[in-house]
């Protein structure tokens, strides 16, 4: 009875770990932790990874078209100039940022000057959710895993 536990066990961390491996994720998988838990250390060092960004009013009718800077520099989207997004909408951001950035999300706006929907300083002793509200109206939340 022990073998099939530590069998199905094995098949069970070579499952996680290839398909971690397939999406391009460190496959670090223990028995004390799960491999989600480890996710963000690994891939970020001593800094805050940043998962996905949620927003929950937007500052326009139809979409809001956004970017995210850390310490005054755009760090995403990186392939574009901003990501628009509806009310309710939810995407990936997936960028690591050092403890103590100071994060500002921007929308932006093609005949007035870009507007600040918030800012906030990332606290990476925690994972926690920060909020970004509420110029112009905007109101987002980031995730971020410490």
């Amino acid at each position: 009875m022990r073998t099939w536990r530590k069998l199905s066990k094995l098949a069970a961390a070579v499952t996680v770990a290839g398909g971690l491996a397939f999406t391009g994720m460190p496959s670090a998988v223990s028995d004390e932790q799960p491999a989600l838990g480890n996710a963000a250390p690994l891939t970020c060092g001593s800094g805050v990874f940043l998962d996905g960004l949620r927003a929950l009013t937007i500052t326009e009718s139809g979409r809001d078209e956004v970017f995210l800077t850390s310490n005054g520099v755009k760090i995403w989207p990186a392939s574009s100039a901003y990501v628009s997004m509806s009310q309710g909408q939810r995407v990936e951001v997936d960028k690591c940022v050092p403890n103590g950035a100071q994060l500002r999300l921007v929308e932006v706006d093609d005949l007035d000057p870009n507007d600040t929907i918030g800012g906030q300083t990332v606290n990476g002793d925690v994972t926690r959710d920060y909020e970004f509200c509420c110029g112009d109206g905007g109101r987002y939340r980031l995730g971020a895993v410490a």
